[in-house]
């Protein structure tokens, strides 16, 4: 840790004669305030360290961090404790990776060990004089980053009889892309406390307990919040070749996230450091880090970032929506500002679609600052889409279940189940019609605008009375059959040799004759005697008595 002397010098001498090395961003010295929780918040878009001693003090020479520092006030009904709590982001900057670690250090005085604590970490000791014997550490595995690379930090504390607990966590935003909040505690450690009456994180004007020996005083660490960038680890000092981040530093007050007013741009606590971080106010508010001279001072006494918020909305919609007056077709992202949302209850998509809204959305949607939240709104449209049946006939459907007749034009929901039934339609007792074909299909769901074809054939009744038996085109006809219109036929029938028969009717035709079907037609065979047979008949007869009597008279 950088002892306390540093930042009395920079409060006597705002600008340094004498470059020095700082861990840089956003501070807060100032209180007392009192809270249990303090939540750091970056936006990085460019990132590069380099210390090329970096492996003789045992860290990656392209090493960084991002440390979320602050101090746990611990009171007991007869003493007073401090502990230093650490969540820190840890970068690989030339590979784009990042870890997140935390450190527990008990601050009571500059020379105090931890112990008995528990968590997914361990105890380590620092086995350096005039130090603290000992410290708690736990850190997650490595995961790759992509600009913009936006997180929060938060440290978390409660609390009972027993003992305190702490919790370190991170939410990402945006890793290249934005994403929705997913909050992960990686560590919950619990510090126990005989007969604890209080415990906060405090920031306050003011240090930990120093502690003289002989001439020489250490001293204790300052009661601030920080959210700074330093070395990787090990008390190291790096250079940044680029940097480019946003910075805000927050703390909960009566259930709301909100800033520390008077902000300085260097820390105190930490011993990892940078000399050549410059931070700025840029015009959204944020802090400002970049690549220059450093100037270690006030900050502001106003500060008002305007961090992405903590609300992720997410709207899907296949029709347009209004989002503060402007059409909009999609959107993700965190709600940091109130923001009008105004959805059509009945949208006109084309000539042969549109959608209708069931249910009730919100109007406004306010910025949550409390805790992380998603909301997720996706209306609930029915499509409807127009359905032309191009057919001579009345079209008969089994509709969802339902006999139904459908018009030329027709508007169904989508999902509707069809199905067309084939059947044969009169017009009048001697005309019809049969169906051919069904395009596209006899039965189909509705999911877009669609046009069905019904093609028919007409037929017509074909009568024929006889006693005898009849055929058409070859085929044996009893009383009626159905013929296509238009189809010539050629009608036959089994006549005794001893008569002649003619059919009569549409077309008064002889067996053997052809007709055309363009009506309904009745014909009746009606039989006669055959004449023409009788007469060569008798004749035949006649001659044949004629020759029989002349051969007998010639034997006489």
């Amino acid at each position: 840790m950088i002892r306390n002397t540093i930042l009395a010098l920079l409060l006597l001498f705002p600008t340094p004669l004498i470059a020095i090395s700082l861990p840089t961003g956003v501070v807060a010295y100032n209180g007392p305030i009192y809270t249990n929780q303090v939540l750091g918040y970056a936006n990085v878009t460019s990132l590069l360290a380099y210390n090329a001693s970096g492996s003789k003090i045992g860290v990656p020479p392209y090493g960084a961090s991002l440390q979320l520092n602050v101090m746990l006030q611990v009171n007991s009904s007869s003493e007073e404790y401090y502990f230093w709590l650490q969540n820190v982001a840890d970068f690989i900057t030339n590979e784009s990776k990042v870890f997140f670690s935390n450190n527990i250090w008990n601050s009571t005085t500059p020379f105090a060990g931890i112990n008995n604590v528990t968590g997914k970490g361990e105890i380590y000791p620092t086995l350096e004089l005039f130090s603290h014997s000992s410290y708690y550490a736990y850190g997650t595995y490595y995961t790759n980053y992509n600009f913009p690379f936006s997180f929060y930090l938060i440290i978390n504390e409660s609390y009972d009889t027993q003992g305190v607990y702490v919790s370190f966590g991170y939410v990402i935003l945006q890793n290249g892309s934005i994403t929705p909040p997913n909050p992960i505690f990686y560590d919950t450690v619990f510090i126990p406390v005989n007969n604890l009456t209080s415990a906060s994180i405090i920031i306050a004007n003011q240090t930990t307990p120093s502690v003289n020996l002989g001439i020489i005083t250490y001293l204790g660490d300052y009661l601030d919040a920080e959210l700074v960038w330093g070395g990787f680890g090990n008390g190291e000092s790096t250079t940044f070749l680029n940097m480019s981040s946003f910075l805000a530093l927050l703390y909960i007050k009566n259930g709301k996230w909100v800033p520390f007013s008077q902000v300085y741009n260097y820390g105190s606590d930490t011993a990892e450091s940078t000399n050549n971080l410059r931070v700025t106010i840029y015009k959204n508010g944020d802090a400002y880090v970049t690549v220059g001279e450093q100037e270690p001072g006030l900050l502001t006494t106003n500060f008002g970032p305007s961090i992405p918020g903590f609300l992720y909305l997410n709207i899907s919609s296949k029709v347009p929506f209004l989002i503060n007056n402007v059409l909009s077709r999609n959107f993700s992202g965190y709600v940091s500002a109130p923001i009008s949302l105004g959805f059509f209850t009945n949208y006109s998509i084309n000539s042969s679609s549109f959608a209708v809204l069931h249910g009730s959305y919100p109007s406004l949607i306010e910025p949550n600052v409390s805790w992380f939240k998603i909301i997720n709104i996706i209306p609930n449209y029915t499509y409807y889409y127009l359905v032309k049946v191009n057919s001579s006939i009345p079209v008969i459907a089994i509709v969802n279940g339902k006999q139904v007749t459908l018009n030329n034009t027709n508007w169904f929901a989508q999902g509707t189940q069809i199905n067309i039934i084939n059947y044969t339609y009169y017009n009048g007792s001697n005309e019809r019609y049969i169906i051919s074909s069904i395009f596209p299909s006899q039965s189909f769901n509705i999911s877009s605008p669609l046009n069905v074809n019904i093609t028919t054939i007409k037929q017509y009744q074909v009568i024929i009375n006889s006693n005898v038996p009849v055929y058409l085109n070859g085929k044996r006809v009893n009383g009626s059959v159905w013929i296509n219109a238009n189809t010539a036929v050629k009608i036959n029938a089994s006549i005794p040799f001893y008569e002649v028969g003619r059919f009569i009717g549409n077309y008064n035709l002889t067996s053997g004759g052809t007709l055309v079907v363009n009506e309904p037609i009745v014909e009746t065979l009606q039989l006669s005697i055959n004449t023409m047979l009788l007469l060569e008949m008798t004749v035949a007869i006649v001659v044949l008595a004629i020759v029989i009597a002349l051969i007998l008279r010639k034997r006489r």
